[in-house]
């Protein structure tokens, strides 16, 4: 991968606008050699006084993002000391609390007063704050405070490395040494470049952490507070078990195409069969996409962990998604099965299978145990949360993204709306199936226009946020509404053609509705 790609990806996106202009000084080498002089016509002192006055010219920026780069670091690394001096009060009035030792208050009131440590503050100073944290609060920012410190250094070492690369590819192109020479006089000298006293501070947060945190366990403590590389490759173990799931997943797809294909449903279920097992297939098609995409997303560069604004320390890796895509996809087999087997089973109802199976895939989307990355579930629950009650919260990235993605579901949330009406309507009260998928005229506008009410109401609410100054937010508004007349009157004519097949002699009006379908190619 090239670097220009790799500095994007790796980058804080919070800080974009404080980085080293690495693309603009890379794009102004590249126009300095196109609009050089021609070496047929031009004069050969014409030439040596263009790359002279280029020369200066790009040095003269290289230095201005050079002081940019350095105040920056500067800020922030104050607005560290000042935090790591807060939390060791925190940590000294929580340590003074009953059940620690005196040696240990001790302790810290040394490591709080000794200067070598980059500390100003003194054992006299060092009162107890108003309001005490607790142990978990403790551990959740100092975690937090940890993790700001890795991007500051990411900050250094990539400005760093921006530099090196730039002044290396000046030289290359142009045939000279003076941009190394600047780099080896400025750059290596600069505040930013000097990590003594981060990594003194980082130090210090893990001595910290580990003594009065996790009871002595420096192994428990590093596994908190490490913060993992981008793009670290997934384990030989997840990638064995996405692999066994899928093949497992590939064999029973083979042998329910084939059960299909020589015993299908009876004509009455056959309808039924396809509109109560599209919609769960919806999962399975997620989450293959979800693991495409974070693969792509790896494989291209993008940092979707600091665009999400996902926990650096604990996300799935592409081999999860798809693991978990296939044990939806064996579940959703296992159940077709079951249905076209059902009298080789003795059972006489096959609509067991179906039901089973959305509330197994339910219960394995809500429960609180520690399989399937419980984190990751109640990342995607408190999401789907924040989508529903978009007009209540501050809209983040996810929160538009996950609204465009219902937007592209549509179909599949009124498959998943038939499912349920069927099992609560008609399964329970032993009705005919083929009675269950009339025309709604009534639930089904509603989840049809849901997705689009969820984004037009978070445009709205991102343009209160921005102080009624971004009037593209309300645009989008207009655009989303739009949805809602599109329903309207799409269900007003299927209600018009229901009533024109009803007193239209020899038709059937059940004829006249298509049930919804799912539409693969637009899910993502």
């Amino acid at each position: 991968m090239k670097f220009g790609k790799t500095f994007e990806s790796h980058l804080t996106v919070e800080w974009r606008e404080q980085y080293m202009r690495y693309g603009d000084l890379k794009h102004m080498i590249r126009r300095g050699l196109e609009d050089a002089p021609s070496t047929i016509l031009a004069e050969e002192y014409a030439i040596q006084s263009y790359y002279r006055a280029f020369e200066e010219r790009f040095l003269m920026e290289c230095q201005l993002e050079l002081t940019r780069v350095d105040n920056f670091f500067l800020e922030k690394l104050m607005e560290a000391k000042r935090k790591h001096g807060h939390l060791k009060l925190q940590l000294l009035a929580f340590s003074r609390a009953p059940g620690y030792t005196g040696s240990e208050v001790s302790m810290l009131s040394q490591q709080g007063s000794n200067p070598s440590q980059g500390s100003k503050y003194q054992a006299r100073n060092l009162t107890a704050p108003k309001k005490t944290m607790t142990h978990g609060q403790l551990s959740t920012a100092y975690c937090e405070f940890y993790l700001s410190l890795v991007l500051i250094q990411n900050y250094q070492t990539l400005n760093e490395t921006g530099f090196r690369k730039i002044c290396k590819k000046f030289d290359k192109n142009l045939r000279t040494t003076s941009a190394g020479s600047w780099f080896e006089n400025n750059v290596e000298d600069a505040v930013f470049t000097d990590s003594r006293f981060l990594q003194r501070m980082i130090r210090e947060v893990e001595d910290l952490y580990t003594t009065h945190l996790a009871g002595g366990n420096r192994q428990l403590a590093m596994a908190k507070l490490r913060v993992p590389p981008l793009g670290k490759p997934s384990s030989p173990t997840m990638v064995f078990q996405a692999g066994f799931a899928l093949g497992m997943l590939l064999m029973l797809f083979l042998g329910t195409a084939i059960s299909y294909w020589k015993r299908p449903p009876s004509a009455v279920n056959t309808a039924t069969f396809m509109s109560l097992y599209r919609g769960p297939l919806t999962w399975v098609i997620f989450n293959l996409y979800m693991a495409a995409n974070v693969a792509g997303w790896q494989r291209a560069g993008v940092n979707h962990i600091l665009i999400f604004e996902i926990d650096p320390r604990n996300h799935m890796q592409p081999a999860r998604y798809l693991e978990i895509a296939s044990i939806f996809g064996i579940l959703w087999t296992l159940s077709m099965l079951g249905f076209l087997h059902h009298r080789a089973m003795h059972l006489n109802d096959p609509f067991v299978f179906p039901l089973a199976l959305i509330l197994i895939m339910t219960g394995l989307l809500v429960m609180p145990l520690p399989i399937l990355d419980l984190k990751a579930r109640w990342w995607t629950i408190k999401l789907l949360g924040r989508v529903i009650t978009a007009p209540l919260h501050y809209v983040g990235f996810a929160d538009f993204w996950m609204g465009d993605q219902l937007n592209s579901l549509v179909n599949c949330l009124v498959d998943h709306y038939i499912m349920v009406r069927f099992f609560v309507v008609c399964w329970l009260r032993r009705e005919q199936s083929s009675q269950c998928f009339h025309l709604d005229v009534i639930v089904v506008p509603i989840v049809r226009c849901l997705p689009a009410w969820f984004r037009f109401a978070q445009c709205l609410r991102r343009f209160r946020d921005s102080g009624s100054k971004s009037v593209s937010y309300l645009f989008n508004a207009g655009k989303y509404s739009m949805s809602f007349l599109v329903v309207l009157f799409d269900t007003l004519r299927q209600r018009s053609e229901v009533l024109l097949a009803i007193r239209t002699p020899g038709s059937s009006w059940s004829a006249a509705w298509r049930p919804p379908s799912m539409v693969i190619c637009g899910m993502f």
